[in-house]
């Protein structure tokens, strides 16, 4: 018996044949995006962990990429073309900028890096040697192992107050030399801050600016004023001038301020490297975040309850004068990481890792006493990442990433 169907039914087969082909369709087109999803975020997590795998890499082996250049390509495996990663490095302050990135530059990460540790050897505290006794008094202590001049250490007395820390071991103390000097590299890059040559515009009161750190140029920035002034800066960014007070409500993240005399003003907090020619002040409460930094080339002042996490460097080139302090520190401030003083200073408060001095002074109301350490305490810190001073020869720890 045959089928019939009336014409009229024939419009709605059609139309159900067609709903259900969007239908199909619509669900292999959700199956394709799904796995082309998929595809995408498996690659992404496999070229991350290429990333950190090279970070690994150049953490342990800076050699990768030589003296002389500023990025390298490597094949993490011989046999995964997509394991080519590129590493770009550059001196920022005194850290490096050190970029990972696929091949074609979909995935990237970039972080600020330091040193592993100080220097070639284990010496915490460095005395140069002058052919005089260091004085400890007060309650002073030195941890760790310490290089000292000839004629050694004795715990003295500031008029009634006698030496009540605890002694340095006979057997951590080595004979000191000269202070080391920072490599000619470092020297140069630093002259090549001061030159001011790159000035792409000038930011006055209230300016709010943000320069990407992956794959893009520094941004130099010039301070039009002396006066205190707001600014918030946050990235690459360089800001120079001929004095600088940074205020307390300024919102500074990882920048490099240049200037002759820099003042930070007190209950400040942010993270910057500081660089000045003559003088730097840094007021009472002021906590410079890891990683940050002061380089002077004359004097540095640090006010009451500072907390400094980075380094500090004084690079006096001037004879040393007994009479007139190059570096002033608080009994109640704090500096972790690398304290580099090349003239007289007074050292009070603690230093949680490297210190590196060439003359000691304690400077009182009755006058001042050569050679003398009085109320300091000195830590070891296998924590922090240590600026590139000396040399860039060690391995590299990462400090904090970028993007």
């Amino acid at each position: 018996m045959k089928s019939k169907f009336k014409a009229a039914s024939l419009p709605l087969a059609i139309v159900i044949s067609v709903v259900m082909l969007l239908m199909v369709m619509g669900i292999l087109l959700l199956w394709e995006i799904d796995f082309l999803h998929f595809s995408k975020q498996n690659y992404m997590r496999q070229q991350q962990a290429n990333i950190r795998s090279t970070f690994i890499l150049y953490g342990n082996h800076p050699s990768i990429i030589e003296e002389n250049q500023d990025s390298v390509v490597i094949q993490l495996y011989d046999s995964i073309e997509s394991s080519q990663m590129l590493v770009e490095r550059e001196q920022w302050g005194l850290y490096e900028l050190v970029s990972v990135s696929s091949a074609n530059r979909k995935a990237h990460q970039t972080c600020i890096v330091g040193l592993d540790s100080v220097y070639s050897n284990n010496i915490n505290f460095y005395y140069q040697e002058n052919k005089s006794t260091l004085t400890l008094a007060g309650n002073t202590n030195i941890d760790g192992y310490v290089s000292l001049p000839s004629k050694g250490i004795i715990y003295g007395q500031i008029r009634s107050v006698f030496f009540n820390g605890k002694k340095i071991e006979n057997s951590k103390v080595s004979a000191s030399k000269e202070l080391p000097d920072a490599n000619n590299k470092l020297k140069k890059y630093i002259e090549n801050l001061f030159s001011f040559q790159n000035i792409e515009e000038s930011v006055v009161n209230d300016s709010s600016i943000y320069a990407d750190f992956y794959n893009s140029r520094i941004k130099y920035l010039l301070a039009t004023s002396s006066k205190t002034a707001f600014y918030s800066l946050k990235g690459k960014i360089i800001l120079a001038g001929d004095e600088i007070t940074v205020s307390s409500d300024s919102k500074l993240n990882d920048i490099i301020i240049v200037a002759n005399k820099i003042t930070v003003n007190e209950n400040f907090e942010g993270s910057l490297q500081i660089f000045s020619r003559d003088t730097v002040i840094i007021e009472e409460n002021v906590k410079m975040n890891y990683p940050s930094g002061i380089y002077s080339g004359k004097y540095v002042k640090i006010g009451d309850n500072v907390q400094i996490n980075g380094y500090v460097i004084v690079d006096n080139s001037d004879k040393i004068d007994m009479r007139k302090a190059n570096y002033i520190q608080s009994r109640l401030s704090k500096v972790r990481g690398l304290l580099y003083i090349c003239g007289a200073a007074q050292i009070q408060g603690i230093v949680s890792g490297n210190a590196y001095v060439a003359r000691a002074v304690f400077y009182s109301p009755q006058g001042y006493y050569n050679d003398m350490i009085y109320d300091a305490t000195i830590l070891e810190n296998s924590e922090i990442a240590y600026p590139f001073w000396f040399n860039n020869s060690q391995k590299r720890k990462i400090i904090k990433w970028i993007k």
